[in-house]
Order: C-alpha cells, then structure tokens, then sequence
C-alpha cells in the first residue's frame, strides 16, 4: 500500500491550518473509496484548542464520539496517541494535532493510515519525519521541505545486506540478527568517514521499508559509537573484511 504524506509549513496556534487539512481530507477522500475515517489525532484530550477555537465545544465533544461534516463522507474524530490503535483495515487519514516525529513515525507505521496530514506546533519537532520523507506541503511552499541525503554507497550496501538477512517482521530483537546488525554498525564506524544515525534510519525507513521503531533502534547503536560511548554485543574481529567487501561493491 503506497501511503501518501502531507503537511502545512506553520507552526503554533494556526486554526485555519486545521481547517483546511480537514478541507483537505474531505477532498482526498472523494478519489479514494477505501477511506471510511479520518483521525484527528492529539497528544491529549486537552490539546484540541485549535478545533475549540474552529467549531466550539459541541461539536468536538461530537467528535470525541465519532461525528461527519456536511457533504463529507468519512467520519471524524479525535483520538489520542495513547488509545489510537492500528485496525489494521487500510481506511483512515490521520490529522496529527501538533504533534512532534516520534508520534508521526508510529503512526506512519500503521497499516489502517492512507495518508498522514501533519501540522506541527514547533516545526523542528516534525523535521525528522518531514526530512525523511519529503511530503507534499499544502500551501504550494515546498521549499520549506528538505529531506535527509542519502548516506554513502558503502553504508547502503552495508544496510542492504543486514536488511536481505534479518526479520523485517521482528527487526533486530533475535539474538542473532542483533548480532548482525551490531557487527555492522561496528564495521562501518571502523571504517566509514562519517556515520550519520539519522541518516542511516531515515533511509532504512524511506527505501528498505524498515519500522521506523527498529530502524530507530540502529540509529541509537550509531549515536552511542558517535557519543563515544561503546555497547555490548557484535563481532569486534573481521570487520575490515566486512567493509571491503562492500566498498567492492561500490564499484
């Protein structure tokens, strides 16, 4: 399933951004039969001022419930990251209410999300997710999304292995795939000039199809090595054989 990513180029309290990915998520929903439901998702029931603001206290309470719009088809309503739950039935558009990139990249993992409208309340905590998979900004400013280059040829060819060998299913939980993934990681930071963790996961997640929860997982065993920091666990001997091996692939 191709999951479709937007997002509004603001940030604080700008009501008519709300209002306008709910315009906006009206329209989607007429060229896609599959979506039944739109997800206004706060990080509490007490952050919906912007909807309080828009269509008073009434109708959010309706909301909460579970309400539509005239000339809408989907249902509206808010929920929260701590009861919003993958149906995992493709059929919902997400909303996100202010919400920073660790929430998005959760949500972007569920298989019941089509498409995600985010709309942050500071936009340094969305540019994770916003660089990672560059969306398409609803007010035509499209420069204002830049998204993270793709690391070196050595470490792609190094991440296409390890992803070829684990259980996408499971990430890096088994024993023997942690094994991997931590031999890995001690490899190229041996050897590669730089080695980026945001980099590195954005890309897992971007092009390999990674969880955003594992491939995060790889990002933290790259800022413990960047924070000079060590972990237990991998192969500390053989790496310089790993590496060539990959750099021969380069060629």
């Amino acid at each position: 399933m191709d999951k479709q990513r937007f997002y509004i180029d603001t940030k604080g309290n700008d009501d008519e951004a709300y209002r306008e990915a709910m315009q906006f998520a009206c329209k989607h929903a007429d060229t896609d039969t599959e979506i039944k439901k739109v997800i206004l998702l706060a990080a509490s029931k007490k952050n919906t001022g912007w909807l309080d603001r828009l269509y008073g206290d009434k109708v959010v309470k309706q909301l909460f419930a579970g309400s539509t719009f005239k000339d809408c088809k989907p249902v509206f309503k808010i929920e929260t990251t701590q009861t919003y739950r993958d149906s995992y039935t493709p059929s919902e558009i997400v909303i996100s209410l202010g919400l920073g990139a660790d929430d998005l990249f959760k949500v972007d993992d569920y298989y019941s999300v089509k498409a995600i409208i985010a709309i942050p309340w500071l936009k340094e905590h969305t540019e994770k997710w916003v660089q990672t998979w560059s969306p398409k900004e609803l007010r035509g400013n499209q420069s204002a999304v830049k998204e993270f280059p793709n690391p070196s040829c050595t470490v792609i060819k190094a991440m296409e292995e390890l992803t070829e060998s684990i259980n996408m299913s499971t990430g890096i939980t088994h024993p023997s795939d942690e094994r991997h993934a931590k031999t890995t990681i001690l490899a190229l930071y041996k050897y590669e000039p730089e080695l980026n963790g945001d980099v590195v996961a954005s890309y897992l997640v971007r092009e390999l199809g990674w969880d955003s929860e594992y491939a995060n997982e790889m990002k933290e065993l790259i800022n413990t090595l960047n924070a000079g920091k060590f972990f237990k666990g991998g192969d500390r001997t053989g790496l310089q054989h790993s590496y060539k091996r990959w750099k021969e692939e380069c060629k």
